[in-house]
């Protein structure tokens, strides 16, 4: 018996559009929560050059798990983590339909020279798209770039 057919009994059309809907809400909210929101912090991270004051620590304890504990390679560590962190959204955000891409990048990627973001009514006659069609294709490319992000964060095992 098809599968798809059982499901269909077990379940109203309300039901499944609810589960539906309430995925996509998931997604669209990890990708702004996790991802988006926190983009121009973690950019100036990875930008960072200053190093932190390099001092010797003599201790009378023995070396134990903390011995490799510098702040000096503390610091470059998060360097290199939040690069990788950008790499990863930047992969996610270019792997996008050019429209959803660009969309992404002028709403939560660029800054206007008073350091406010964009708003939407700036940004979707830039798309040469109507206030209709902007915000289900914002729906779309948050929700796609949730997934993608959810399915790049699992498989590289970033905790």
């Amino acid at each position: 018996m098809n599968f798809a057919a059982e499901i269909e009994g077990v379940f109203t059309r309300e039901e499944i559009e609810s589960f539906l809907k309430d995925e996509q809400q998931f997604y669209i909210e990890y990708a702004e929560e996790n991802w988006l929101d926190r983009y121009f912090k973690i950019k100036a991270m990875s930008q960072k050059t200053h190093v932190p004051s390099i001092t010797s620590v003599i201790s009378d304890t023995p070396g134990g798990s903390n011995l490799n504990n510098s702040k000096t390679e503390q610091f470059a560590l998060k360097s290199v983590q939040a690069s990788e962190w950008l790499d990863t959204l930047l992969y996610a955000v270019g792997s996008l339909a050019p429209a959803e891409q660009k969309l992404i990048e002028l709403k939560y990627m660029k800054k206007r020279n008073d350091g406010s973001k964009y708003c939407d009514e700036v940004i979707y006659p830039q798309l040469f798209i109507g206030k209709t069609r902007y915000y289900e294709l914002k729906k779309e490319a948050l929700e796609m770039l949730g997934r993608k992000l959810y399915g790049l964060f699992s498989e590289r095992g970033f905790s």
